[in-house]
């Protein structure tokens, strides 16, 4: 049964919530269902998602002040002089490619890069880079930081590498001698909210940056922070905003948002990018564990709860799966059905990590190999 509360309001206060049922379409309503409205998305029990997204309100304070630091950088350029005429910060729309049509497709394919334990599981830097070689791959190379200097190893030139994490730690992916020697010809995309020693290291290196926003909110809102932002870019030397894009939350996602909107390219082939731990992978070692144990306030009583072991369909094989990646997974999947009609027609996504949890509606899984004969551009 229902419990019933009586409350007593100020006359004015009661004058105000009924004008504002009645402006959210309410006016027919009862105050009742009117309640239920607004409170919709409350829980009254919380999920995992929810302590995870809890402990992760901490990372905005890390993210504007990095932001701060580098905006300095970003709307003056490396030498800081207010008042040189040459403008020497890049926004990533530069490198922005013509949109296809089903008349004028998309003339290349890319290769999406990321650190999951499968690419060197199945050794396909080693295919990669001997395709390369032979010139039987010339298409788009969209790589993570994290698989920068991996690449480098390999005589992999990335088209494009990105980082979007703000953590400090990223400054590793860069400081080595492999991007030092490669920095004249590398094309470095840095979120705004990078790490300044992050962007301190990329610039000794010498490699080009190009600028771009993660999108926070929807950039048409007024009050938005991503609207903030990318106001706060524009200078008198570039009287135009740094481009915002949508990042899925992680680098691998990222890197797949610059190959399918930067470049233009279909399909769209990932390697790396596995969402999940391999099977054997101890859980208190991941590095998520730490986080959802304190998130969680004491309140998870089983692991079960946290890590679900997967079996995926296709590539016949296990990992675990956590919160977090769980997350990043649904969220790729959502970013596939948003995908335009020509990036979809012309084969759109293609998994060939030969492992890890991505499968779904818009994804096409085959091995490495297969891409590779394929594909050549």
């Amino acid at each position: 049964m229902p419990k019933i509360v009586t409350i007593k309001i100020p006359n004015t206060l009661y004058r105000k919530l009924f004008k504002k049922k009645e402006q959210d379409g309410f006016g027919n309503k009862s105050l009742n269902e009117y309640l239920q409205f607004l409170t919709k998305t409350i829980n009254l029990t919380p999920t995992i998602h929810d302590y995870v997204q809890e402990s992760t309100k901490t990372l905005l304070d890390m993210w504007i002040k990095n932001f701060s630091d580098n905006l300095p950088y970003i709307r003056f350029g490396n030498t800081l002089t207010m008042n040189i005429n040459k403008y020497d910060a890049h926004n990533l729309s530069e490198l922005a490619l013509p949109e296809p049509t089903f008349e004028n497709p998309s003339k290349h394919s890319a290769i999406v890069i990321g650190r999951g334990p499968s690419i060197f599981t199945h050794k396909h830097l080693d295919l990669l880079s001997e395709a390369i070689k032979q010139g039987n791959y010339t298409g788009i190379i969209s790589s993570t930081d994290g698989m920068l200097i991996e690449c480098l190893k390999h005589d992999i030139l990335p088209t494009l590498t990105t980082s979007v994490d703000g953590s400090p730690i990223i400054q590793k992916w860069y400081d080595n001698p492999l991007v030092k020697g490669h920095g004249k010809n590398l094309k470095i995309a840095l979120s705004t909210t990078v790490n300044h020693l992050v962007y301190q290291t990329v610039r000794k290196m010498g490699c080009k940056i190009f600028w771009f926003h993660p999108m926070f909110d929807d950039p048409k809102e007024v009050e938005g922070l991503t609207r903030i932002q990318r106001m706060m870019t524009i200078s008198d030397f570039n009287d135009k905003p740094i481009q915002a894009l949508s990042c899925g939350g992680n680098s691998g996602a990222s890197a797949w948002v610059m190959a399918m909107n930067l470049f233009k390219a279909t399909p769209c082939c990932l390697i790396g990018i596995d969402f999940s731990y391999p099977e054997g992978t101890k859980l208190e070692d991941t590095p998520y564990f730490s986080s959802f144990i304190k998130a969680s306030k004491g309140k998870v009583d089983s692991l079960s709860e946290v890590y679900k072991k997967i079996y995926h369909p296709i590539f016949k094989s296990y990992a675990y799966i956590d919160a977090v990646f769980q997350g990043y997974k649904q969220t790729f999947l959502e970013y596939q059905e948003m995908t335009p009609a020509w990036y979809r027609y012309y084969d759109g996504t293609i998994n060939a990590t030969e492992g890890g949890a991505l499968w779904g509606r818009g994804i096409t899984c085959m091995s490495f190999k297969q891409f590779l004969e394929k594909y050549k551009k």
